[in-house]
């Protein structure tokens, strides 16, 4: 059984706003091809961080509403982890 999921990203901010959605369309690739289903993806833009973060002070946030395998959600957050171009993320369950 599925359950909803929001996710948000930041994506550190040497990317332009064209190739920060493309690697946000990446990460919702994921998501699809590991059974899930993108619901909304909310594009904010680049954004002054509160804090620096890996020295950042800037960076593009996204948040992926989606429905995912509570199974697979671990998954999910190694790939983040994983990916060098994301300088924080989080999960919340819906």
């Amino acid at each position: 059984m599925l359950k909803n999921y929001e996710s948000m990203i930041i994506l550190e901010p040497s990317f332009t706003d064209e190739t920060s959605k493309q690697h946000n369309e990446k990460i919702v690739s994921f998501i699809k091809e590991h059974g899930g289903e993108v619901v909304n993806t909310d594009d904010w833009g680049k954004k002054k961080l509160a804090y620096e973060i890996q020295d950042f002070d800037e960076g593009y946030y996204f948040i992926n509403y989606f429905s995912f395998d509570p199974q697979k959600i671990m998954d999910y957050e190694r790939e983040l982890k994983l990916d060098e171009k994301v300088i924080r993320f989080n999960i919340l369950v819906k």
